[in-house]
Formats: structure tokens, sequence, C-alpha cells
């Protein structure tokens, strides 16, 4: 026992781990029985947004997706993109 100081270090790792195994437990508990939880969240947004692709997003609850796809090409995020029609492998010939 050199230093004892890392008891107290090592007992506070304990602790952290055992709260996180608890978190994990109590999750399990909420949603272990429905192994497809995540698959079940992504299948009603799916059909959301699907729905909402019918109808040319005219409701306000649709406008969420369609402005999320709009892409401002002038922005500097695109400043450096080429088209594939200016593509330097295009213009030279092997």
């Amino acid at each position: 026992m050199k230093e004892p100081h890392h008891h107290k270090v090592v007992g506070q790792s304990m602790i952290l781990v055992s709260a996180s195994l608890v978190g994990i437990a109590l999750l399990h508990l909420a949603i272990g029985g429905n192994v497809l939880f995540g698959d079940d969240i992504q299948r009603s947004k799916t059909a959301e947004y699907e729905n909402c692709k019918e109808i040319d997003f005219a409701t306000e609850e649709c406008r969420k997706f369609d402005e999320r796809l709009e892409i401002d090409y002038g922005s500097d995020i695109f400043s450096g993109f080429r088209g594939p029609e200016t593509s330097p492998s295009l213009e030279s010939e092997p």
C-alpha cells in the first residue's frame, strides 16, 4: 500500500460503472420487450414522409421535410464542387 488514495479513485470508478449498468438495466426494462423499438420508430417516420410526399408537403407538419430537402447550391459548401459534366476526369481521354 504505497499510495492509499488510489483506493478512493478505484471505488469511485466502481460506483460509476455500476451506475451505468443500472442505467442500461432501466433502459432494457423500458424497451426490452420490444426488440424492434428503433425499427418501429423508423417505419413510422418513413410512413409519415411518404404521406407528406403524396400531398407535395402541403401541410404545416410536412414543411419540416421540405425544408430539410432544400439545398442552397450557392452556399460556400458547394463553392468547390464542379458537376460531373465539368469533371477533369471526363475532360481528359485515356
